[in-house]
């Protein structure tokens, strides 16, 4: 393929100080995402480029993307007619600057499972909650796919941030607040090389906006604001936000399965987690061929009951809405193997999920893990009753407060669920821990490994 001339154009230097990423991959494109910064004029033309090898001496694709004021000089490229399951290199380039060398692939094509693949799970990367080491583990670990469980950015200041790790934007409340505190994020060095290393697929959860929110009681404005620096920071295929924001999508994995992202924030009332347009295409979405379902909620599924009233403690999630995760239920036990995946909590946990969490004669329609945060932490004065939660809620096999993150390792015979620790996150390079493993063969049940 013939290279394409870079865009000679005057620029203040730091232009992708940002870093890259890529997203939302097929069997045959893949998304390539950087967002520009500086003081810069409001169309800036941008070279990228796709290729077979690390050093660019084979060309995959080349082209010009334009990027604009109005949506923070972001780039989101969606690079077609790639080979299926395979790996890629990728670049921008602009008035003589060179952004860092990105590694990218994509998915089997229909009827191909390749040799596996290897899906990272996080959530919860408070920034002044402590440090990201958790990104360079997994940047390291041979991931081929990671799934972002959402609270990417936190709107919010604490009260006590750990020494070093600050927040250097003001909390936002307007859209110039919000790309501020994305900039803030994505300058930070391991994410960057953990965003740099595989595709990235991505929902969001509450922390985006504001803490808890729902659209009852948030400013549109505000939201409307959030979103729109969601999408500018993100390695998706999406449109940019209109009037309209549905973010729910699924990742086809060939004949290993299909991965299916939802959208547990944005729709929720008192009567809907998910939204009728959402529920109703969710149930398209769980019916495939694959060998395995992996649900992608941010919020837990299978349920925490208080230890004496038998009740949800947890009214923003899943139980909350006890009708619609019987439908959700109903729709898993139509396949196979069913994993769900959330995050939210701040803890490590494996549990079984039911249509209700307190019937235990009711059968086990999916296994469910939760990724542990990648740098937020559990409250301390909940921290002791962790170990009784189990004696008063059998579903739950296990939980742990920890900061890390999930790997999953999908064959077409078996899962393999891994986590995967960080014994400080208080300090800059703190211990990386080994956590406990499961195993779950085709068509059973989850057996504990490790």
């Amino acid at each position: 393929m013939a290279p394409v001339e870079e865009p000679a154009i005057d620029l203040p230097d730091g232009v992708f100080a940002l870093g890259i990423a890529s997203g939302d991959p097929a069997a045959d494109s893949v998304v390539l995402w950087t967002r520009l910064i500086g003081d810069l004029p409001d169309l800036v033309p941008l070279l990228w480029e796709v290729a077979f090898d690390e050093g660019f001496l084979g060309l995959s694709g080349t082209g010009i993307v334009d990027t604009l004021a109005d949506f923070a000089h972001s780039a989101h490229v969606v690079v077609a007619g790639l080979q299926p399951d395979r790996w890629y290199w990728y670049r921008f380039r602009v008035g003589g600057q060179v952004s860092p060398v990105g590694r990218t692939r994509t998915m089997p094509a229909a009827g191909q499972s390749g040799s596996g693949l290897r899906i990272g799970l996080g959530c919860c990367q408070r920034r002044d909650g402590g440090y990201w080491t958790a990104h360079d583990d997994i940047a390291g670990a041979g991931v081929d796919l990671f799934v972002w469980l959402g609270d990417f950015i936190y709107s919010e200041t604490s009260s006590q941030p750990i020494p070093g790790r600050e927040h250097r934007s003001k909390d936002p409340v307007d859209l110039a607040g919000y790309r501020a505190r994305y900039a803030d994020y994505r300058s930070d060095p391991a994410l960057q090389t953990s965003s740099a290393a595989q595709p990235w697929v991505v929902t969001w959860d509450d922390h985006e906006v504001f803490n808890d929110y729902t659209s009852a009681t948030i400013d549109p404005g505000r939201r409307a604001d959030a979103y729109q620096a969601w999408w500018e920071h993100q390695p998706t295929r999406l449109a940019a936000p209109a009037d309209t924001f549905e973010i729910h999508q699924f990742i086809d994995l060939g004949s290993l399965g299909r991965i299916v992202v939802t959208d547990t924030r944005q729709h929720a009332d008192g009567s809907t987690l998910l939204g009728q347009t959402q529920r109703d295409w969710l149930a398209g979405a769980l019916d495939h061929t694959g060998s395995w379902t992996v649900m992608a909620s941010s919020v837990l599924v299978g349920g925490l009951l208080a230890p004496t009233q038998r009740e949800p403690l947890l009214a923003y999630t899943w139980d909350g809405y006890p009708e619609e995760r019987a439908w959700l239920a109903e729709q898993l036990a139509r396949h196979p193997n069913r994993i769900c995946v959330s995050g939210d909590l701040h803890v490590a946990a494996a549990l079984e999920v039911r249509a209700d969490p307190a019937d235990r004669l009711l059968p086990v329609v999916a296994t469910e893990f939760i990724a542990p945060a990648i740098s937020s932490s559990f409250l301390d004065r909940y921290e002791p009753y962790l170990p009784l939660i189990p004696l008063t809620n059998a579903h739950i096999d296990y939980i742990e407060a920890a900061n890390g993150w999930l790997l999953l390792e999908l064959t077409p015979g078996k899962t393999t669920a891994e986590f995967r620790f960080v014994a400080d996150v208080t300090v800059p390079s703190p211990t990386l821990l080994a956590g406990p493993s499961y195993e779950i063969l085709s068509g059973g049940a989850m057996d504990r490994s490790g």
